[in-house]
Order: C-alpha cells, then sequence, then structure tokens
C-alpha cells in the first residue's frame, strides 16, 4: 500500500495532536525548566509565555507570571514587558495600570523596543503614569530606531493627531475630540 504525502502529514499532526498534552513532560521542556531555574532569562520568558499562551503546555496564568518573574530577577527585559502587559490587560493578575506601567519602565530602560513601545503607549493614553504625549513620542522613536514597527504607526497617528488639531484648533473640534473616552484605546 502507498502513502501519499498528504496521508503522511495528516498522520503526524494526528500524533502531535494526541501528544501534545504529554509534551510537559518531554525532556526539551525538562531542559528548559533546568535552564531557567539556573537563571537563563531568555528560558525562563519562554516558559512564561508558554503557560502564558497554552502553547506545548496547559495554560496556567500562575506558572506563567512566575517565569516571568523568575526571568525579570535576572534582567529579562521581555519577562518585565510580559509582565507589564499582564497587567495592563489584567490576565492572571489584577489589572493595575500603575504596575503596568512599573514593568513597561524596567523593560524600556534595559533598551527593549517593544518595552520601550509599551511606556510609550502609556503616555500617550496616561495609563499608570500623567499623559504626556512629548514623552511618548520620545520612546516611541527610540522603539522606531530599533525598527518596532508598533512604534513607527504609533509615531504616525501621534503627528496625524497633533495635524489635526492644528488644523481645527478656532473651530472647537480638536477639544471636543479631546473629550472622548480613552478606555477605547486599552489593548
Amino acid at each position: 500500500m502507498k502513502i501519499t504525502t498528504i496521508q503522511l502529514v495528516l498522520a503526524i499532526f494526528c500524533m502531535i495532536a494526541v501528544a501534545g498534552p504529554a509534551l510537559a513532560e518531554t525532556p526539551g521542556l525538562s531542559n528548559l525548566e533546568r535552564r531557567a531555574e539556573a537563571g537563563n532569562a531568555p528560558a525562563a520568558d519562554l516558559l512564561g509565555l508558554s503557560y502564558l499562551r497554552g502553547r506545548g503546555v496547559e495554560q496556567d496564568y500562575a506558572k506563567a507570571k512566575y517565569w516571568f518573574e523568575k526571568a525579570a530577577a535576572h534582567h529579562g527585559p521581555a519577562a518585565m514587558m510580559n509582565l507589564g502587559w499582564m497587567y495592563l490587560r489584567g490576565v492572571g493578575v489584577p489589572q493595575d495600570d500603575v504596575k503596568a506601567a512599573a514593568w513597561f519602565k524596567k523593560s524600556s530602560d534595559l533598551g527593549w523596543a517593544p518595552g520601550q513601545f509599551w511606556m510609550g503607549y502609556m503616555y500617550q493614553h496616561g495609563f499608570g503614569v500623567n499623559k504626556d504625549i512629548e514623552h511618548a513620542k520620545l520612546l516611541y522613536g527610540l522603539s522606531a530606531y530599533s525598527g518596532f514597527k508598533p512604534a513607527i504607526k504609533a509615531l504616525v497617528q501621534i503627528k496625524a493627531e497633533q495635524d489635526f488639531e492644528t488644523i481645527h484648533k478656532d473651530d472647537g473640534r480638536a477639544k471636543d475630540s479631546d473629550k472622548s473616552d480613552n478606555t477605547k484605546n486599552r489593548i
């Protein structure tokens, strides 16, 4: 009996789907945990992401937070940013803009472009910090300089909003648009 490529791919896919829950028992995961426990921040961050998203392991926000904190303790800027995101969204932790901003700031201060973007986001919208568009632009600029595309888009958005305000400053439309509820901007 001849097996076609499609049948072979389907068979492999089914084996992976059945074995998925058992991935937590694989030597690769044990090795990753061992490296993370030894202080390898990228390994701990990867474990945190795995638990946060339920990829290869059962989704567990408490374990995600544990591994992110472990990585952050070893100066892992990605994990610091991920902790900030958990607090910003209230995923596995109480929603807290001040704690989110604190974690984003730590990540940003280490030069992590996504962390700079998120700290800029916090300043742009006044979440957990005083609203400061100029500071937001500075942080977005640092992030954009590293090539982080969402920061480039954010800078373009701010420029467009400032141009709108300049054009319409005398007719009242810009002032009315500033009174909108900023919760729609929460990611």
